[in-house]
C-alpha cells in the first residue's frame, strides 16, 4: 500500500505580526507622561513670571491714578495752565496704555494655565505610536508642533486625526515641513493659523 502525505501547512495560516507590542506602547506612554509633566513646568514659569508682571502693572496704575488725580485737583484749583494740561493729557495716554497691557496681560495668564490641558487631553486622545513630538508651542493666533515619524505615512494620518481635536477646531495647518537625516526618523515641524486667517490670505 503506497501512502501519500499531504501538506496542508501554508505561511498565510500564520497570525500576523503585530507591529504594536507592550515595549512600545510603554515607551510612548512614557515619552507622553514625560512631555505632559514638561509643558506642566514651563507653563507654570510663565504664568508665574506674567502674574509677576500683572502685579507690577497693578502697581503702577495705581501710582498714574493718584498722580492723576492730584494734577486734576490742582487744576480745579486754579485757572487751566497750558503745561498743567499737557501732562494731565500725557499721563491720561500713560494711563490707558498700562490698562491695556494689564488687560493683555490677565488674557495670557488665562491662556497659559488653562489652554496647556484641554490640548494635552486632545493629544493623547489622537495619539499615534508612529508619531511623537518633541516641542508644542501655540497661542491664539498660531500653533507649531515639531517632532519625528516613524514613517512618511505615519505624519499626514496623524495630521487629520488632528482636525477632530476640539482644541484645535477654527486652526488650518498652514505649512508642514519634513527632513530625515542619515540612519534618523522623520522630523517633521508643522504650522497652523486660526482658518479665518487663512481665509482671508
Amino acid at each position: 500500500m503506497i501512502k501519500t502525505n499531504v501538506n496542508l501547512y501554508s505561511t498565510t495560516l500564520l497570525p500576523p505580526k503585530q507591529r504594536l507590542n507592550f515595549l512600545v506602547l510603554s515607551v510612548s506612554v512614557v515619552a507622553l507622561l514625560g512631555l505632559t509633566v514638561l509643558l506642566h513646568l514651563v507653563g507654570s514659569y510663565l504664568l508665574y513670571d506674567v502674574q509677576h508682571q500683572v502685579a507690577q502693572v497693578e502697581q503702577n496704575n495705581n501710582r498714574l491714578v493718584e498722580q492723576k488725580d492730584n494734577l486734576e485737583a490742582q487744576v480745579a484749583q486754579r485757572a487751566p495752565d497750558q503745561d498743567l494740561v499737557s501732562r494731565v493729557e500725557l499721563e491720561e495716554q500713560r494711563l490707558t496704555l498700562k490698562r491695556l497691557l494689564k488687560s493683555e496681560l490677565e488674557n495670557r495668564t488665562a491662556l497659559i494655565s488653562q489652554g496647556y490641558s484641554p490640548m494635552l487631553t486632545d493629544l493623547a486622545t489622537v495619539a499615534d505610536t508612529n508619531v511623537w513630538l518633541s516641542r508644542i508651542h501655540f497661542n491664539e493666533q498660531q500653533i507649531e508642533f515639531e517632532g519625528f515619524g516613524q514613517q512618511p505615512s505615519s505624519i499626514p494620518r496623524w495630521i487629520e486625526r488632528l482636525k477632530t481635536a476640539d482644541t484645535l477646531k477654527g486652526f488650518a495647518f498652514a505649512a508642514m515641513t519634513m527632513d530625515r537625516g542619515e540612519d534618523q526618523p522623520l522630523a517633521f515641524k508643522l504650522t497652523s493659523v486660526q482658518a479665518n486667517q487663512e481665509a482671508a490670505k
